[in-house]
């Protein structure tokens, strides 16, 4: 019997540690222990994307979801020259919705601030050298959207960008929460607290919401670039974030396969993780766009994207108001996937 006295530390161990496995702790994994649960609403998708130069017209949807407002519209936005959604702004705002505005200082003397203002519209500018780059709207308190989308004609039609609506109040509610920093209390960048949830699960859509610089967002994604196990791909137009670069080398040499585009005009920036990247043998191509890559999302595994408006880059981590959203959903990086491959593709004149 004496055998068996220590034959059950080590069974008991063997199954803590299978528990783990299946579990599936790590940085590339949602950190569930922080989730707060929503339940699923009959006929809705937890989230719809959007991109552009495609046939999903993101013009036409962020005019649908700002239409679809009862009580208010919030709008955190870095760049708005879209007559489309200005004027659905002020529709908005005649048939008694509360229409608020959020802008970068850039904005004040563009002809969309003043056509708000005009309408009745208040409008808060950052008034700081950094900016105020985000790109949501938060409609109700039911639902958010957000991405890599600025508000105008290039942005939708000619530039390569990403966008997402979640249907959620919980989400929804983080976002509020960060608008009215900036709206009433007009705190900014570092100032801004911290101060909202991480993690939520919708329906059965498991995800992250982070806000910079105050939530330590590059912190997070080397977390999960340090936990990928199969693939990393990238789109980005600004890389200048040591930290992700060299997250990207190490898990490249380990076996990962990374592939990233860049936008061609920044690879030549100071500080700019290009060079970093091709030295370490990673396959990262300038972008084909004629005109921008704008994207910011990084696909992990073909399961987790990273995605929102912070770019990879020392501003966006220290200096700039971003939002950054974790999917952890197979079908959601299989939309971000078939997007990636497309400009891939022109990367590599194919």
């Amino acid at each position: 019997m004496k055998r068996f006295k220590y034959l059950w530390p080590v069974l008991v161990l063997l199954l803590v540690a299978l528990y783990f496995l299946w579990r599936g702790v790590g940085g590339s994994k949602p950190r569930e222990a922080e989730v707060r649960k929503e339940a699923p609403k009959a006929g809705n998708r937890p989230v719809e994307i959007f991109f552009t130069r495609s046939d999903d017209d993101p013009e036409r949807a962020l005019v649908s979801f700002i239409n679809s407002a009862n009580r208010y519209v919030h709008v955190a936005i870095f760049e708005l020259e879209l007559e489309r959604v200005v004027n659905a702004l002020i529709d908005a705002k005649h048939r008694g919705v509360d229409v608020k505005v959020v802008m970068d200082d850039r904005m004040k003397r563009k002809w969309a601030a003043k056509k708000l203002k005009a309408a009745g519209i208040p409008i808060v500018f950052d008034n700081r050298k950094p900016y105020m780059h985000n790109k949501f709207v938060v409609v109700d308190g039911k639902a958010v959207w957000s991405g890599s989308m600025n508000f105008k004609e290039s942005s939708v039609y000619r530039n390569d960008n990403n966008a997402f609506i979640i249907f959620s109040p919980q989400v929804a509610e983080n976002y509020e929460r960060e608008f009215q920093e900036m709206f009433a209390q007009h705190l900014f960048g570092p100032d801004s607290p911290r101060n909202t949830h991480c993690c939520f699960k919708v329906a059965d859509v498991y995800l992250e919401n982070y806000f910079a610089p105050e939530d330590s967002v590059a912190r997070r994604i080397v977390d999960i670039l340090h936990n990928s196990r199969k693939s990393i791909r990238f789109a980005a137009f600004s890389f200048t974030d040591d930290d992700i670069g060299k997250a990207m080398v190490e898990a490249k040499r380990r076996g990962v396969e990374v592939v990233g585009v860049v936008e061609a005009r920044g690879v030549r920036n100071k500080g700019s993780e290009y060079r970093r990247l091709k030295r370490a043998g990673i396959p990262v191509f300038k972008d084909g766009n004629p005109y921008i890559l704008h994207d910011k999302y990084i696909i992990v595994d073909d399961s987790i994207v990273i995605t929102g408006s912070y770019n990879f880059s020392r501003s966006a981590r220290k200096r700039n108001d971003e939002n950054v959203v974790i999917f952890f959903k197979r079908w959601i990086a299989g939309e971000y996937l078939r997007d990636f491959g497309r400009i891939l593709k022109e990367a590599k004149g194919e």
